[in-house]
């Protein structure tokens, strides 16, 4: 049975995309299987001996001194289960840890959605050693009749479990919407306690953003100024507490006037204070 050791997420310097052995076992035993090696080969080219024979011989010598897999650490995951970790390295288990293939198991693990950058590594005698950098996801992005996990760039994550995220991360409306989140979170993170309050983003005609805030306010950003105009929004927020002022709607698409507009709607301002909790 394998052993896994989860170690956290301190994998910021790897190198991507490489794949590499490390032999840290002591000189005694690699003087050994040097001296069983060279003692196959010889033997083998000398008196015609099936080699198959001894390649059994040379795998018994090598898993009963320890050349065998009981230790898989595996660091930077987050949302990748280890259980899958584990297995894609247990399939890759059949003998010695010496014939066992680096290159599938990378491959199996890129395909792994989350994945941004990878590293195995053989640490000799018993170790598979494998860190990853995950992608990391900025939004939820309703497209098309589904939610996409995004990350800054506009990729889409593939993964099973979106609901997970709908706590912490907004959604995000419109075409294109995914390629131009992450400029516009990006300025609204310059106040994260105000950013709370955002449940949903709507991108509108690719050229700007609306802010469904939870307290049933939908904000209009121009389409230039934009971090400007949510300076001024954190103002009103500070000076006149505006999110909780009844407003159902602020215009800010012209910079040189502010618009609001209140409802006498009751159920309208319910309604969209209760529709980020769904």
């Amino acid at each position: 049975m394998l052993n896994s050791i989860i170690k956290g997420n301190d994998v910021n310097k790897l190198n991507i995309d490489r794949i590499t052995n490390k032999n840290t076992r002591s000189n005694f035993t690699a003087y050994l299987l040097t001296i069983f090696i060279i003692s196959l080969l010889l033997t083998t080219f000398l008196n015609n001996i099936d080699f198959e024979k001894y390649s059994k011989l040379f795998n018994n010598f090598l898993i009963k001194n320890g050349f065998t897999i009981n230790n898989i650490q595996i660091l930077g995951i987050k949302n990748i289960p280890k259980e899958t970790i584990i297995k894609i390295v247990n399939n890759e288990n059949k003998s010695n840890i010496l014939n066992v293939n680096l290159l599938n198991i990378y491959n199996n693990l890129r395909n792994n959605g989350w994945v941004e950058e990878l590293y195995i590594e053989r640490v000799l005698p018993n170790t598979i050693k494998i860190s990853i950098i995950e992608k990391e996801a900025i939004g939820i992005w309703q497209y098309e009749m589904s939610n996409k996990l995004i990350t800054k760039n506009g990729e889409i994550i593939s993964t099973a479990n979106i609901n997970k995220f709908k706590i912490d991360l907004p959604i995000i409306h419109g075409n294109h919407a995914n390629k131009n989140a992450n400029s516009i979170l990006k300025i609204l993170e310059t106040n994260k306690v105000l950013t709370k309050n955002i449940w949903s983003l709507d991108y509108i005609n690719n050229r700007r953003w609306n802010l469904h805030f939870k307290q049933g306010i939908i904000v209009l950003l121009p389409s230039k100024g934009v971090l400007k105009a949510w300076n001024e929004i954190i103002k009103l927020q500070k000076n006149y507490d505006v999110l909780n002022l009844g407003l159902t709607e602020l215009d800010l698409r012209n910079p040189n006037k502010i618009l609001g507009k209140i409802s006498v709607d009751k159920d309208l301002i319910n309604h969209r204070k209760n529709l980020w909790r769904f």
